[in-house]
Formats: structure tokens, sequence, C-alpha cells
């Protein structure tokens, strides 16, 4: 009994100590508490969703999957948010499937917050592409001879490869690591062998009691770009001479605004050109990329911004030309990306910039990435990035790229004039589209169909078929195919009932129906289409398959998916099909019984006259008693358990 009450006591205690730490946003000290009572209280829900969301804030991200999962297994809708954090948890295990099914909840309870979902739901479309396509690399972190327990980064290596350049807060001051003041600093490596030396901070020239960090390393290795935090922060330059390093200078008026922050620079490989990142108003988001040129004064004139095709709504960083003078790379977390900030790169072509392309996976990750540089042989990056198994925050790692070649570009590579950011998942290829349908969308009245399509028992993402249909005239008004990645858009124009059907040999088709009104506004739609393969078992609903209330006889509007029923039988002669027919539990129970097998067995009819064998068909009827829903409301209800399936019962 005194064990059981001490044993209680304890419990609270952990659970106070929690609490108090999470209010603080201490999430470091709140998982370690939530840990102690989950060990004796591991079904808590409220403290399973606070240990997941300490986890995020933390190295171990992917450890917060476990108790959301738990959190939402035991009581979904415990907190408003639960749908996205889970959502960011299976994406952050590369579970992109489920991820897009979280955010896609979250989005239904929360229109406001519809562009957030969307966007996430983009990175999980492109993130399963890119984890299907690994880049052919080895990637190493630096080891604990450079990383340390803080944040390392903006790897900068000498042209070569014997000396390191980086930025660090890392100390051994108590005081500063318990109060936070430990500030960065500018530190140097050389090669030893083929380990790195112990580093060292650079120089008491450029370390200032201030943050201070290297932004890139000029081709020749002499002169050094800096940030400093003086003004808004702004670019400076040191160089290299006497074994020395000079005094830092900021770069002139037209570089450095002093109301705005200027965070990285890096020169052109003649010199000419600098680029360089800067907030200041006029931009196309947050930090956008700029240019200046070398005037014959030597002094950088009024840089221009790089525009649309490489700047986003977000932030573009660390920008790097490579020595070749045509591959630029750069960090963004506005262009597709693989959940936060990913690594890019363009080129310029007949004086436009190419569509950026994102360099993959595991080079990128659903963590932090950025401040890439490229050997002059193509043969060795350098980057620092948030990783699981680093040795602190940030770290410095290094890439081996095993099959050397150009990267190559996105296939559909071509000169942009706007922000093509919502393109590099891939686009759908048309097989036709109506002239109505384009009528509608250049007026924007329009539904926006996209999504991905995935076999429903392995998550592989499918090429696809998908038709638009009229379901009053029965016109096919468009056909498209799915990208490899299973990525598609179709456009659905306002002002009448729509039939969407997926198809792809092997599979049952699918059936979407979209009844959209005259006055409908322009609206987005993501869904992710399941198809099942032809075997017994499978089924699928008719969604475009309809009855007046109370009645069994087809209307008119149902003719293109009983052709495709049709189809499906005609192709596979040897499969045999059970029509089953269900009702809502509004009614008599008995009235409900008949009715739905009346139903069923009217599509039978309607296949005979079509030319099937009716020894090749079933009719069933269940009534109400196979609910897919909860019948308590209308839209959300009783009108999806109100169905047409049609399930394979044998294959001879």
């Amino acid at each position: 009994m005194i064990y059981t009450s001490a044993h209680s006591q304890a419990h609270k205690d952990y659970l106070t100590k929690g609490e108090r730490a999470y209010e603080k946003k201490d999430y470091e000290n709140a998982l370690l508490n939530f840990l102690e009572v989950l060990r004796a209280d591991p079904d808590n829900p409220e403290v399973n969703y606070k240990t997941g969301i300490s986890y995020f804030q933390g190295k171990e991200k992917t450890k917060a999957l476990t108790h959301l999962e738990k959190a939402y297994n035991l009581k979904s809708d415990l907190f408003p948010d639960l749908d996205y954090h889970l959502g960011m948890a299976y994406q952050y295990n590369y579970q992109y499937a489920k991820a897009s099914k979280h955010y896609g909840f979250f989005k239904e309870r929360n229109k406001k917050l519809s562009a957030i979902a969307n966007q996430k739901i983009q990175e999980c479309m492109l993130g399963d592409s890119l984890m299907r396509q690994h880049v052919n690399v080895e990637i190493q972190n630096f080891g604990p001879g450079v990383n340390s327990h803080f944040a390392e980064s903006a790897p900068l290596v000498s042209s070569d490869g014997e000396t390191l350049i980086f930025t660090s807060n890392s100390t051994s001051d108590e005081f500063q690591i318990k109060s936070g003041t430990n500030l960065e600093d500018i530190y140097i490596s050389h090669k030893a062998g083929a380990t790195w030396g112990r580093p060292e901070k650079i120089s008491a020239v450029l370390n200032t009691k201030y943050n201070d960090a290297a932004a890139s390393l000029s081709p020749d290795g002499k002169t050094l770009f800096l940030y400093y935090e003086s003004g808004e922060g702004d670019i400076y330059t040191s160089t290299f001479q006497n074994e020395s390093w000079s005094n830092p200078l900021p770069l002139n008026k037209f570089i450095n605004h002093p109301l705005y922050r200027e965070g990285s620079a890096c020169l052109s490989p003649d010199g000419k050109k600098l680029y360089f990142t800067s907030n200041r108003p006029g931009g196309r988001g947050g930090f956008d990329i700029y240019v200046s040129q070398l005037d014959p004064k030597g002094q950088w004139g009024r840089p221009s911004n790089l525009g649309s095709a490489i700047n986003t709504r977000g932030n573009e960083e660390s920008p790097f030309m490579h020595a070749d003078g045509v591959s630029f790379y750069f960090s963004s977390n506005g262009h597709p990306n693989l959940g936060d900030n990913d690594i890019f790169k363009s080129e310029i072509k007949n004086g436009k910039w190419i569509r950026p392309e994102n360099l993959g996976f595991p080079i990128n990750s659903s963590e932090h990435d950025g401040f890439f540089t490229l050997s002059s042989d193509k043969k060795t990056g350098y980057f620092s990035a948030l990783r699981e198994g680093g040795l602190g925050e940030t770290d410095l790692y290094w890439i081996r790229f095993l099959e050397h070649k150009e990267m190559p570009m996105d296939a559909n590579e071509g000169i942009v004039q706007g922000n093509l950011e919502d393109e590099d998942v891939g686009i759908a290829t048309p097989d036709f589209v109506d002239p109505i349908v384009k009528l509608r969308a250049e007026k924007n009245i329009i539904t926006m169909l996209r999504g991905t399509i995935v076999d429903v028992n392995t998550s592989q993402p499918l090429s696809a078929t998908v038709s638009l249909v009229d379901n009053k005239s029965n016109r096919k008004l468009a056909k498209i195919t799915s990208t490899a990645s299973g990525y598609f858009e179709l456009t659905i124009p306002h002002g009448g009932n729509f039939g969407v059907t997926t198809e792809k040999p092997g599979y049952l088709f699918h059936s979407i129906n979209f009844d959209l009104p005259e006055i409908s506004s322009y609206q987005e739609v993501d869904t992710e289409i399941k198809l099942e393969k032809i075997q017994v078992g499978s089924k699928v609903v008719l969604k475009n398959t309809f009855f007046d209330v109370g009645k069994s006889e087809i209307k008119p509007e149902s003719l293109t998916e009983l052709k495709n029923i049709r189809n499906l039988l005609r192709q596979h002669p040897l499969l045999r099909v059970q029509i089953n027919g269900h009702t809502d539990n509004t009614g008599h129970e008995a009235t409900n019984l008949v009715l739905s097998l009346k139903r069923a067995a009217s599509v039978i009819e309607y296949l005979v006259n079509l030319g099937i064998e009716r020894n090749r068909m079933e009719a069933k009827g269940y009534g109400s008693a196979r609910p897919l829903v909860s019948n308590d409301d209308e839209s959300g209800g009783r009108q999806i358990n109100r169905r047409t399936e049609i399930e394979i019962i044998k294959i001879e």
C-alpha cells in the first residue's frame, strides 16, 4: 500500500513537471518527464500527444509517430490539430500515403488552413516520387573531429580539398549553454591525411562577440564572404594576405540594405557577378536571390532579382555558382520539397533560368538541408543538414557521387517565365480535353481535382487513365494519363453532374461523382485514388449509378458507368461478379432490404441488355445491414451508405 501510494505520487510529480516544462516550451525536459509518465500509464492520450509534439522539437522527430498514432487511436478528436501533426509524423518517416490522408482530414476540418494542408500534400506527392528514384550517392557525416553536439553549418572547402571553413556555435562554457548565449563563430580545419584536423577559430579579426558566419569562399580561396549582424544583417568580405585575414569590410549600399537582411552570397567563377540573398521589399517572398554585376570601377552595381523561375513565395538561400559557370545551386522551402528546406539546381539558357530541379533523396530529406557546394570535378559535394543519427543539431556532411554524370534536368526541361513551383511533381499527360472545359477553365469556373493513384494494398503509385464524363449527356469531356508517380490533375467545369473514372489494366475501375452548380466558385480538391487488383473479393462502389429516391429504376445518367462494367466483363470473360445493393437506415428494414435487392437486379438487367451473360452475375440486397459510415447525418453518412457495388466473387 505504501509502495502504491509512493508510486502514484511519483507519477503525479512527473506529470506536473512535464506539463510545466511543456507550457514553457522546454520540450527537452517535458519529454523526459512525459516518458516517465507513460511507463506507468502508456494509454494516456494527452500525454502521448504532448510526447509526440516534444519529439518534434528535437533531433529524433521520427519517434513522434508512435506516440501520435497512439493518441489518435485512443482519442482521435483529442486536439483539433492532431491530424496535421500525425501527418507530419508520417512524413518524417517517409510514409507519404498515410501522411497525405491525415493532411486531407485536417483540411476537411480546417477550411481556412487548406492552403497549408495542400502544400503538405504536395510535399508528400513529390517525396513519394523522389523516394522511388534514389540518387546514386554516398553520404558521410564529417564525424566528431569536426561536428559537435551543437550546430555546424555552411561547409566551405577550398578548391584543392585541403581546407575546410565552417560556422558553429560550439562551446564548453556551461553558462553559455544553460543561458543559450553560445553564439556562432567561424572555424577552420585542415586535412590531415584522410581525416580533418581539429577545428580552430579562424581568426580574432573575423570572429566578434556577436554571431559571425562564413557565407562563401571565392574560387581562388583568397576572399571570404561573411555574414555579420551589423544593421539588420549584412555581407562583408575579408581577404587572405601575408598569411592572415584582413579586417572585414562591408559591401556597398547596393548589396547591404540598411533596413533589411542580407544572409549569404557567392561569386561567379570569373568574379564579375555576385549572387546574394535578401528580404528587401520588391521580392517575391521571404528571402530572394539577387545578382549584381561588377562595374568598370570595381564596384558592385544595382542588383536585379533572379525572377520567379528561381524565387518563390518562400525563402531561397545559400546560393552557389559552380566553377563551370553554368550550374547554380541554392536551398529553398518554396519550391516543391520533401518537407522543409531542400537543395535545388538550375542553369541559365538563352538568358533565362531553367526550372529548378530538386536534387532528390537521399541528398534532401524531410529535415532542413542547405549550404550545398560542389567540387570542380563534380564528384564531391558538401552541405549541412539536420539528420537523425547526427552528432548534434545541424551537422556537416560530404557527398560522393558514385556514378558521375551531369545531374539531369527535368524531362520537360524548358525556359520558364513564371513560378512553376506546382509543376515539379510532374504533370499528367492529357489525351484530350473538350473545348467546354478549356472555356470554363479560362473563366475560372472549375474545380481542380489533384491527387495520386495508388494500389490499395501496397500503396505503390500507379500510372492510370482518368476520364471525365458529363453524366447528363454521357459525353466524355477529358481523358488524361497520370505520371509514373501516380500524380494527376483534372479540370472539372462547373454546371452539371460529372463522373470521374480511373482505369488501369489488371485493376477494377474507380468511380467518383461531382455535382457542381453553375454558381460554384473556383475550388481545389485533393484526393488519393486507391485501385483494387482484379481478384476474388475486390469490390468498387458505383458512384455514378443513380436511382430516384425509393425507386429501383436506373436513371439515364448511369449509362456511362454501366458501360464501364460491361467493358470490364468483356475484357475479363472468366470473371463472375455480384452486384450489391445497400440503403441507409431510414424507413422500414424489410422495405430497405427489398429495395436494395431490386436496385442490384436492375443493374444486372441493364447489363444483360448490353450483351453480358446473365449467368456471370448475381444480385444481392443488404438493405441497411452493412453501412460504411454512421447514419447520423445525410451528406457524410446516409448518402454514402446508399450505394451500389460490384464485387468479384469468382474467377473461373
